[in-house]
């Protein structure tokens, strides 16, 4: 399966939600709407327009905010408008590891431009968000990484009935003019000109147990979203969905492809024949995951070479090294000193 072109046009995720963020920044969404092609009183089905449009309306609604900053008031307003699968697969849940999968499809049925990415390391797990649109300038985009930071915020809010969740929160653009709101709405301490946007969390919450278990009606949420996924033509695409799933459960990079299948609710061999049917092998996406995992590592000084290798499923130091310099062309200590300073 090829991902949603981004080409033509994409969905306006949750119209009802611009509405009420828009009342609570003190200006009337209509007009905006109405300037980038949406109509305005069509809210029965999902909405879709041109990228450039979307975007436009996202920057719009920033600069007629009177009384909040918006991205944070769609954010905090954000429901799964269209989509009620996803809000029963967030409440039947039993931990946000299990929720972050929501990530992959959201991906494939309301916001085509976006991904998030997993990184755990020591006791810190980075939920970092991922905007990409081809001939669009990142930093034009910055008020949408927002509001996707503040609409997952508000889902881990919901699932951990407000817990402090949060330990920091990165953003990779300069420091805005009024900074402290960026902190007021997140609760925690808010670093700019880093290298990417991230939610920082204790990485013993994504584990945590929410709910007691309901099995059922969490696999009557997956049915639902594969029929949808079905219906509008957007199979899960099996290479995202086991590049996710190393992400997000990094023991699984010291297993093989039957672990692997099992997180993905598959037989081993339903998982091998659709990924031969896409010309790739697991073990190739299970080693590139490796090595994304190893650079991060790596840029954490405090996390020795022994855990690295450990984490990654190698039999000791000099099996790593002898693989990290297969994939990046450097010995993982030359990498340290020269990339991570």
């Amino acid at each position: 399966m090829q991902t949603r072109s981004l080409s033509s046009s994409v969905p306006v995720p949750a119209l009802g939600s611009w509405r009420q963020a828009a009342s609570a920044c003190g200006f009337t969404i209509d007009p905006v709407l109405r300037e980038v092609g949406i109509n305005p009183h069509d809210a029965q089905t999902p909405v879709r327009v041109a990228p450039a449009n979307l975007f436009r309306a996202f920057s719009m609604c920033v600069e007629r905010a009177r009384t909040h900053h918006f991205p944070f008031a769609l954010g905090e307003n954000f429901v799964f408008e269209h989509f009620t699968e996803f809000d029963t697969f967030v409440d039947s849940c039993a931990s946000l590891r299990e929720i972050l999968e929501l990530a992959g499809w959201a991906r494939e049925v309301i916001a085509p431009w976006m991904s998030l990415r997993l990184d755990e390391f020591g006791a810190e797990a980075h939920l970092r968000v991922v905007v990409s649109v081809p001939g669009q300038d990142p930093a034009e985009l910055r008020h949408v990484r927002e509001v996707v930071m503040a609409a997952i915020y508000q889902v881990l809010r919901r699932a951990t009935r407000n817990a402090h969740v949060l330990l920091s929160v990165r953003m990779a653009g300069p420091p805005p003019a009024e900074p402290q709101k960026y902190s007021d709405h997140f609760g925690v301490p808010v670093t700019f000109n880093e290298d990417a946007d991230a939610l920082v969390m204790d990485r013993r919450w994504l584990d945590q147990p929410l709910n007691a278990p309901l099995q059922h009606a969490q696999n009557e949420a997956r049915l639902r979203v594969e029929r949808r996924l079905s219906q509008e033509g957007a199979e899960r695409n099996i290479v995202d969905e086991v590049r996710w799933a190393l992400e997000r459960r990094p023991e699984l990079l010291r297993e093989g492809l039957e672990s692997t299948a099992a997180a993905l609710g598959l037989h081993p061999r339903t998982l091998q024949r659709r990924l031969q049917a896409e010309g790739v092998k697991y073990v190739d996406i299970q080693s590139k995951a490796k090595c994304h995992r190893a650079q991060i590592m790596l840029r954490r000084r405090a996390i020795s070479m022994e855990s690295i290798s450990e984490e990654l499923g190698f039999s000791d130091r000099r099996a790593f090294t002898f693989a990290f310099k297969r994939w990046m062309g450097m010995s993982p200590s030359l990498y340290r000193t020269q990339v991570c300073n």
